[in-house]
């Protein structure tokens, strides 16, 4: 489960483009910030989590925050200023076993668009020539279908699928998608069956004005995941504000939608005792301005870590690492797994520590070269992690039986998959 919104410039503080995106998937999942530079590929096939496809001659440098396990990323940005993230929805088609996960989709078409625009234009062809699907869950079985939004400076698009169906919607000001159908009847381009497909059906009646949403979606799964719950809070988060790449801090770590742990309803989402439950493994803020500036948590829980800059050309980026950053990502969520038992004494200790450092982040942003901010904040967040995790362990814990057996679970689960470098064992 995840959110993801975007502020076109004509709607932000700053008059430029924001994005942002919570990555909600399974609480032991590790996922990391990688770059990939600018290259020209010589082999004409391209092999991606589960899947050969064509390569293209020459890919854009690119910033994704990934899963450990897979080839694509969950959210990121190229060089050329297309932000995209993607989203898990269900709909009333059946989802192949052998397609393209939307993660995958989501990379090919960082790696090889222009613009928002042409990036619309190769997810579609991409599931039209290889179709989507695939196991997108790590521990578990989990398939389903994928919405996209995409954006660059200028312009913003909302793809939302059902197998080889799909439409496209263009964004006036800002938006925000989860893991719903959310395109009705307002559709700008759309798959030339879409409307046939479901008259035959029988989930469209013919005659009547075609709603992409009601027509395909599986009203009580995405009900469900409270998606319906946080796209509105999200919204209604943004209409709140002026927003910028601070305010678009305090949507991704909001929570008011529902009970701490183990609601779907939250915006930034802490996994807890239920049938179905997601954490938010990452996030991440893109500034599309006259340079393109992220900022990335590469931790869980955007409510207890610390978003840290980055920044990246065609050939180099900022990151202190390269495949390190799953380092980081465990090292924090030690602090993450003892401040879920004792969430009160843990948010004094980040308005303590995490607060100032990152405001120190946003005020230096201009005033110190780009690799010396983001290697500082990513080792004094290393270091704050560490002293917080001392801290917290004297405190007692604030939770009740089912809540602490589910994480005592949780944390065996994680030394077993850490024991084996979290390699996926579920065929993908």
């Amino acid at each position: 489960m995840c959110d993801t919104f975007v502020v076109l410039g004509k709607s932000s503080a700053d008059g430029i483009t924001l994005f942002g995106k919570n990555s909600d998937r399974e609480p032991n999942e590790p996922q990391s910030v990688y770059f990939f530079p600018r290259s020209s590929n010589n082999s004409d096939e391209l092999f991606t989590t589960n899947q050969r496809v064509d390569q293209a001659s020459e890919t854009n440098a690119i910033l994704i925050s990934k899963p450990s396990w897979m080839w694509g990323g969950e959210m990121g940005v190229s060089e050329k200023g297309v932000v995209i993230g993607n989203e898990a929805v269900f709909t009333k088609e059946s989802v192949r076993r052998d397609g393209l996960l939307g993660m995958d989709m989501l990379r090919i078409a960082l790696e090889r668009s222009e613009n928002a625009e042409h990036a619309v234009k190769i997810i579609v062809e991409l599931i039209d020539k290889y179709g989507q699907g695939g196991n997108g869950g790590f521990a578990k079985y989990f398939y389903y279908h994928n919405s996209f939004l995409i954006a660059d400076r200028e312009n913003a698009w909302i793809v939302e699928t059902s197998d080889r169906y799909w439409v496209a919607k263009r964004v006036d000001g800002y938006a925000a998608i989860s893991n719903c159908l959310s395109i009705g009847e307002e559709i700008d381009e759309s798959h030339p069956q879409v409307v046939s497909n479901a008259e035959n059906r029988k989930w469209h009646k013919r005659g009547k004005e075609f709603n992409f949403a009601q027509s395909y979606e599986r009203k009580l799964i995405a009900k469900f995941s409270g998606a319906e719950a946080r796209s509105k809070r999200v919204k209604s988060l943004i209409e709140e504000r002026k927003m910028d790449i601070e305010s678009s801090f305090e949507v991704l770590r909001d929570h008011g939608g529902g009970r701490l742990l183990g609601s779907m309803r939250n915006i930034c989402m802490h996994a807890g005792p239920g049938v179905v439950s997601s954490q938010t493994t990452a996030s991440m803020v893109v500034a599309l301005g006259d340079r393109i500036e992220v900022w990335v948590t590469n931790s869980s829980l955007p409510c207890l870590s610390i978003f840290k800059p980055v920044w990246f050309d065609s050939f180099k980026s900022s990151l202190p690492f390269e495949e390190e950053g799953i380092n980081y990502w465990g090292n924090w969520e030690i602090f993450n797994r003892l401040a879920l038992l004792r969430n009160s004494k843990a948010k004094e200790l980040w308005k303590e520590y995490c607060l100032p450092l990152e405001l120190d982040l946003l005020f230096n942003r201009e005033k110190m070269s780009e690799e010396v901010l983001t290697s500082q904040a990513f080792e004094k967040s290393w270091n704050i992690a560490r002293k917080m995790t001392s801290l917290l362990r004297e405190e007692k814990e604030e939770v009740g039986f089912f809540d602490r057996n589910y994480w005592n679970r949780q944390n065996k689960k994680l030394q077993q998959l850490k024991a084996r470098n979290f390699k996926k064992e579920l065929p993908t």
